[in-house]
């Protein structure tokens, strides 16, 4: 047994190292994938909290910066609470998202309840009429005015359930005293509410957009899908980002309570139940979704609640599509370095084939070489001692030709090969008739048929077009199959030679055959024919005269002219060579008419 050579061992090495790669590979995606999907909620959580607390905060600071004190309540106006708006105004990053203030407080009788709008050019508060989003409300004052003339404690009855621009909070009863200590001072108590109300539309369209586009949607990241909906009805929809944006919770991948820190201070979104004083304010609990987000415990309702959703439908998906990607994209190198490995080693067969074939071409050659060179050498001693006299002078003659001239085919070809393999050009390509090309090979061959034998059938049609190429490189293609037709045709002696024209596919081509009655090619070297420097093993047991690049010259050749090769075979009924080249266009064939009229004109 023969030691397994480097690339043998290192091909194997390869081949087992390639499947713990590739387990070791889908398991390192597999743990990248759960990392980037923890790394994706965390960011989302992160970027849903930053959404509400910009959106809280801006909203909360003006309720809160707009509130009206009950000494602006009584008389209408005050320096400081003006002071307090125009600075909300001038340092507020959406100061349009408040549409009016109004105050709802008792006229001078304190019996009858009246309404009031800030007029910010006047710096007043101006009566106004009730707007109809108020009027369903109207007793709801009514009754908190009931309770505070009768002392009793406010109740925080419901807010506006089924208008959601309006924010109500009670009046300022407590100052802050500016020096020195800033403790809250009670002052004598003053009925009367304050109702912010907001620009629904300048939320809807300037201030939910800007902060989506802020926290959700990434030029170079993952974008996500945003809804604002009601908290206690989801079919109201105060904003999507998209149309195809989710607004059930329970598909989500991230959810926010808007508004939810206002609850314990302003008054609820819902009508009062039985009990409501003696219990806390309503929370909602968020549990687990289907993102596997852990439960935020106990939170408050809010007014809207945002709805985030990755834009794949999930972040599941999301991850899901990633890992799949990743995995197609790890395996496909896998798969490139197998084939890369698979190529490596078919190529390393071929050179060491080729290698072994080169080897034997030299041998070959040398073989072929040594027979001319020392029927040549004998004869020339012989004449030059004159050994040789009278008639047998002109035998040694004609053997001293036929020797040279077979030298020189050899040679010839050899260096036709390495003129290919280099990459020489052939001589200018000019339009040829086929039949022209033909009778040059057979003439070319003459020699071979007369000292074989071998009778020649023609069957060359009358009406083939021409073919652009070399005539001599064409004419050795066809004179190599009969020389081959020749050396492993039948007993008969017969060589046989069509040309016809066909059309394929569009393409007009001129197919000449090359026939004989032989023994066939082996089923097993039919691959390998074409190959450099490759003989059969019948032609090796017989020891028929040749180097292996015949068929190999005729391939290339052809294929260097737009043509193509093929043979067919049959075991005791002999073999067919096709060569196909394409028609020369029109326009050629009309230039090599006007060039032959001219000749002949001169």
């Amino acid at each position: 047994m023969r030691k397994p050579s480097g690339p043998t061992l290192v091909t194997c090495a390869l081949l087992v190292l390639l499947p713990a790669l590739a387990i070791l590979q889908y398991r390192w995606v597999g743990q990248v994938s759960t990392s980037e999907r923890e790394r994706m909620q965390r960011n989302l959580r992160a970027a849903a909290a930053q959404f509400r607390e910009n959106f809280d905060g801006e909203i909360i600071r003006a309720v809160l910066s707009l509130q009206v004190g009950p000494a602006t309540a009584l008389e209408g106006a005050s320096d400081r609470y003006t002071d307090r708006y125009e600075t909300w105004l001038n340092t507020a990053a959406h100061p349009q998202v408040v549409a009016a203030v109004l105050l709802v407080d008792v006229d001078a009788d304190a019996s009858h309840l009246r309404l009031r709008r800030w007029n910010p050019e006047s710096h007043v508060f101006e009566a106004a009429e009730w707007p109809a989003a108020l009027n369903e409300w109207h007793a709801r004052f009514e009754e908190e005015l009931a309770d505070f003339s009768a002392g009793r404690p406010p109740t925080r009855r419901a807010s506006f359930r089924g208008d959601e621009q309006f924010i109500i909070s009670p009046l300022r009863n407590l100052v802050v005293p500016q020096s020195p200590a800033p403790v809250p001072q009670t002052v004598t108590p003053v009925f009367g509410f304050t109702i912010t109300q907001l620009n629904m539309a300048y939320i809807r369209e300037q201030m939910l957009p800007e902060l989506t586009q802020r926290h959700f949607i990434h030029a170079e990241g993952d974008v996500y899908r945003v809804s604002v909906t009601s908290a206690d009805d989801p079919s109201k929809v105060l904003y999507r980002s998209d149309p195809g944006a989710s607004v059930a919770r329970e598909h989500a991948d991230a959810t926010a309570g808007l508004l939810s820190r206002m609850d314990p201070i302003f008054f609820f979104n819902r009508p009062p139940r039985p009990g409501d004083l003696d219990r806390e304010p309503r929370r909602r609990r968020f549990e687990d979704g289907p993102d596997g987000f852990p439960s935020r415990g106990d939170e408050p309702i809010g007014r809207w609640l945002l709805v985030v959703q990755h834009q794949s439908g999930s972040l599941e998906a999301a991850v899901t599509a990633a890992r799949h990607r990743n995995l197609g994209i790890s395996f496909g190198v896998l798969l490139l370095l197998t084939v890369s490995i698979a190529l490596l080693v078919d190529t390393s067969r071929r050179a060491q084939r080729l290698a072994r074939q080169q080897m034997e071409f030299v041998a070959g050659v040398s073989h072929e070489l040594r027979t001319p060179v020392a029927v040549i050498r004998s004869a020339a001693e012989n004449l030059a001692h004159g050994v040789i006299a009278g008639e047998r002078v002109k035998s040694y003659g004609q053997l001293l030709q036929t020797e040279a001239k077979r030298l020189g085919e050899m040679v010839e070809r050899v260096l036709q090969y390495a003129g290919i393999e280099s990459g020489l050009g052939f001589a200018t390509r000019v339009a040829l008739p086929p039949s022209e090309i033909i009778e040059g090979a057979i003439d070319s061959s003459l020699p071979l048929l007369d000292s074989s034998g071998v009778q020649v059938h023609r069957e060359v049609a009358a009406d083939l077009p021409q073919v652009m190429g070399d005539a001599a490189a064409l004419r050795s293609v066809v004179q190599n199959l009969i020389a081959n037709a020749v050396k492993y045709g039948g007993r008969d002696r017969w060589v046989g030679i069509r040309a016809e024209h066909a059309v394929d596919r569009r393409h007009s081509e001129v197919r000449i055959t090359v026939s004989d009655h032989g023994a066939g090619i082996p089923a097993s070297e039919l691959p390998h024919i074409f190959d450099p420097f490759y003989r059969g093993a019948d032609a090796v047991e017989r020891q028929i005269h040749g180097n292996g690049l015949g068929l190999s010259l005729v391939k290339r050749i052809v294929a260097a002219h737009g043509g193509r090769v093929s043979v067919t075979t049959r075991a005791g009924a002999g073999s067919s060579f096709t060569i196909v080249l394409p028609a020369a266009p029109p326009d050629a064939r009309a230039r090599a008419v006007a060039s032959e009229l001219q000749a002949t004109h001169g």
